[in-house]
């Protein structure tokens, strides 16, 4: 009787009408409310959020005539919206951008290793959007059979859509809203201007523009006036920039093996704290040791998008002059790009790439030939695939290289590039085969299980990486090991602040900078330049190696060494001259001419194929 009085159970119009006018509102506060105050948002942009739902459910009404669906859909749509941003958030303090949808599918394959929590605010808030949703199904302003009616509202409703995201990506009506844009913290912005204008708005950054004053000549000129003035730059022992080649390039080449680990990072360069044994400690060995070079690397990503890193790296681009929260290997490569593996290539080197995890992921089975990798191996190819919390680990990822090089030694110098998995963050949950060995003294364990799981794993690699130094010490052939973190991890908000001595959401935007920066080691079985507390970006690192293997560089990298002189640290988030002086993204105009030649130079490099002079980029000069 019940369900039959429900089915039957019609609303007054007047209340139809006000479910139409307010449950869209209704869906944008809930939306928002999951990650921040909404009525902290500026009233043009409330207002710009409300009219993206009411264009949606407009939408939804015209094409299906039906008016509770079109209250519904939108409901569903913003309540997973809100709750995938949600969780978003908390694995990497960024929340969803444009991008993420090509990176949806490396993202789930690593899923199951995060621990989904909802908190009861979210589980309330979905509550909400249940209820709702039980009430709109009996909203009834029927558009059944009113084809033209339906056709024509259709019709303006995408107009007025079109217009909606154009406007939104328009810089003079932007500036006269007063959008906030600023990329170190995109957090903040969509706290700022609301989810859907901040998605919206970087979606303009999906395209890359020409620098102003970019031509190929202009590149061109810029390069040969660097290739003409680099000798070659090697550092030597006292950190400073020595003139001189660490080998003669027609001597022997030596073997370079290139790791970089996965989240491995040293988190006391925030602030010093006790653990209950060392979970570095033969890392920390090799700092100031003989035939080493050591100090920290300076990337462009947090916590995630590791696939940034390894560009910024293997190119020498950098990730300063591309839309925030992109990734090239998903956006921009798409042919044949110049790179290190090509460089080396030319040099003689068999180029291999390993990566101990799936190899769709970021592309890499796609963009890895493109850049000059002879060969590709991944979980489904390594001979050795010991495990810990079902990743191959570090040990295992480390004799896989030995195993190739054994394999390709006779074929010529050996170059390989591994980017690990073993670190890859959801250090919260619980396996049956990891047990938290390392923990911060003064904590229980379950009040820091992320920290005391990251150093624990911290330590692992340490184990593995002297096992690998072992065997090559023993080589006879001369053989380069760089080894460097792609980021630092998502750690316990509590103990990063006890880190800081301050809130988190206070930090200067010098204090945030210390979260992009990773330790490196570059170790030697042979007679190098030694260096100690060398800080640099991780587009400067090839040059580095090239250098200290002695090998003649392209003009790209004999620019890129110069331009290191004047600014050591270039990253997306900011920037660091020779005297120390910091620059965030806002104030990159403040060192706009280095700036605007190396942007011009990446352009004519990254996209301007048809005019690019590929011996700018490969061809030792």
């Amino acid at each position: 009787m019940l369900l039959k009085r429900l089915k039957s159970l019609t609303y007054p119009r007047w209340l139809s009408i006000l479910a139409v006018v307010t449950v869209p509102v209704l869906s944008y506060y809930l939306l928002e409310f999951m990650t921040h105050n909404p009525f902290e948002i500026p009233l043009q942009f409330q207002l710009l959020g409300w009219l993206f739902c009411y264009l949606f459910a407009s939408l939804v009404f015209f094409v299906s005539g039906r008016m509770n669906l079109a209250l519904v859909l939108p409901l569903l749509f913003t309540a997973f919206l809100g709750t995938v941003n949600y969780f978003v958030l908390q694995f990497r303090q960024s929340p969803i951008l444009p991008w993420d949808i090509a990176s949806m599918g490396t993202a789930l394959s690593v899923a199951d290793h995060f621990s989904f929590k909802p908190s009861a605010k979210l589980v309330g808030i979905l509550a909400a959007y249940l209820i709702l949703a039980l009430f709109c199904l009996k909203v009834n302003i029927p558009l059944k059979k009113r084809w033209r009616i339906r056709a024509a509202g259709s019709g303006l409703t995408v107009l007025c859509s079109v217009l909606y995201v154009l406007c939104l990506q328009n810089d003079s009506i932007m500036n006269a809203l007063d959008v906030y844009e600023m990329p170190f913290t995109q957090d903040y912005t969509y706290e700022q201007n609301g989810f859907f204008v901040s998605f919206l708005v970087n979606t303009k950054y999906l395209k890359v523009e020409k620098p102003d004053g970019y031509s190929p000549e202009k590149a061109d000129a810029l390069l040969s006036e660097a290739d003409k003035s680099g000798d070659g730059s090697v550092l030597a022992s006292n950190g400073e920039i020595s003139r001189t080649m660490a080998s003669s390039p027609g001597g022997e080449k030596p073997n370079i093996i290139v790791i970089m680990n996965e989240a491995y990072s040293d988190l006391s360069v925030i602030g010093d704290f006790k653990t209950s044994e060392d979970y570095m400690p033969f890392f920390r060995s090799l700092y100031g040791s003989e035939n080493t070079i050591s100090g920290n690397v300076h990337v462009s990503v947090l916590g995630g998008n590791t696939a940034n890193t390894e560009f910024e790296f293997l190119t020498g681009d950098t990730m300063a002059f591309l839309p925030t929260g992109s990734i090239p290997y998903q956006q921009f490569l798409s042919d044949e790009l110049p790179a290190l593996p090509q460089i080396l290539k030319d040099y003689g080197y068999t180029t291999t790439a390993l990566h101990p995890y799936n190899s769709n992921g970021w592309r890499r089975e796609e963009v890895y030939p493109l850049l000059g990798f002879d060969e590709f191996l991944y979980n489904g190819t390594f001979t050795y695939k010991k495990r810990l919390r079902s990743y191959i680990t570090d040990e295992s990822a480390f004799k896989e290289v030995i195993r190739a090089y054994e394999e390709k030694k006779q074929e010529g110098p050996f170059f390989s590039f591994l980017v690990t998995m073993q670190n890859h963050g959801g250090y919260a949950k619980e396996w049956d085969d990891f047990e938290r060995t390392i923990t911060v003294d003064g904590r229980e364990d379950d009040k820091l299980s992320r920290i005391n799981a990251y150093l624990t794993l911290l330590k692992t690699t340490d184990d593995a990486f002297k096992d690998l130094i072992s065997y090559y010490e023993n080589v006879d052939e001369k053989t380069i090991i760089l080894m460097f973190g792609d980021h630092q991890p998502h750690m316990e908000t509590k103990f990063l602040e006890e880190l800081y001595g301050k809130d988190y959401d206070s930090l200067a935007p010098e204090e945030m900078a210390l979260r992009y920066q990773t330790p490196f080691v570059l170790w030697a079985n042979y007679d190098i330049d030694e260096a100690e507390h060398v800080e640099l970006s991780a587009n400067y690192l090839n040059t580095l190696l090239m250098d200290v293997a002695g090998l003649e560089k392209t003009p790209y990298q004999n620019y890129l060494s110069g331009l290191r002189e004047q600014l050591p640290i270039i990253t997306a988030n900011f920037c660091i001259d020779a005297d120390g002086n910091f620059y965030s993204a806002d104030d990159f105009d403040q060192k706009k001419e280095a700036l605007d030649d190396y942007e011009i130079i990446q352009y004519n490099h990254l996209f301007d194929k048809s005019h690019r002079k590929d011996e700018n980029f490969l061809n030792a000069s």
